[in-house]
């Protein structure tokens, strides 16, 4: 298996918003994933080591197996200014240690269909195309009810219309063997993109303050 690497972000502040926090991270990853000048592959992926049933945790991590892309990413001037105000506590990129399991963080956008005014929508959509076609509207039961599994939310701004909107992530457990491939957003996906990332969270209190 080919070497893994990674960097951890902790927010220093005890009362922080984990998901307005992921996110600025998570969209200084996607501006240099995105930037025509970077030759990143897109090989990096999103780890939240403290992931638990109420928030992403006070944590962020990034994984690549070039060391020298998250060299490079760790240097970007928003996490700079980040630390130079002790706001973020970030550590030198490391080797990430041998026999870890693998999991997997993946952004959701189907989860978005479950909330009312987006339901509201697709029914209204779909009364529409049903009129037209010149049928009988008959809602099925998985377009009232939907359940959805435990996720948390990470606040994005689109840098093109200053828009807030909202990644919807999961997290898995994974059996297997590593898989790089992850979306501009270090996430995998429902189906395309099926990356994994170790499970830092075995070594979260073994790592330097």
């Amino acid at each position: 298996m080919t070497n893994r690497f990674y960097f951890l972000i902790r927010y220093m502040p005890e009362d922080v918003d984990e998901g307005l926090l992921a996110g600025r991270c998570i969209s200084i990853l996607h501006g240099v994933l995105s930037s025509e000048q970077n030759d990143i592959d897109g090989g990096i992926g999103v780890v939240f080591p403290q992931w638990s049933s109420v928030s992403l945790g006070q944590s962020i991590a990034f994984v690549s197996d070039n060391q020298r892309h998250l060299v490079e990413l760790s240097q970007q001037p928003y996490f700079k200014s980040m630390k130079a105000d002790n706001l973020f506590n970030i550590s030198t990129v490391e080797d990430v240690p041998a026999g870890l399991p693998e999991i997997r963080f993946k952004r959701n956008q189907g989860i978005a269909k479950c909330f009312v005014g987006e339901k509201r929508r697709r029914l209204a959509r779909a009364k529409r195309r049903a009129e037209a076609r010149g049928e009988v509207f008959n809602p099925t039961q998985d377009m009232l009810t939907r359940e959805v599994n435990l996720f948390h939310r990470a606040v994005m701004t689109s840098k093109s219309t200053g828009q807030k909107y909202l990644l919807h992530i999961q997290r898995d457990t994974v059996m297997g063997t590593s898989v790089n491939q992850y979306s501009l957003y270090g996430l995998a996906t429902n189906k395309e993109l099926m990356g994994t990332v170790p499970d830092l969270s075995l070594i979260i209190p073994f790592l330097k303050d």
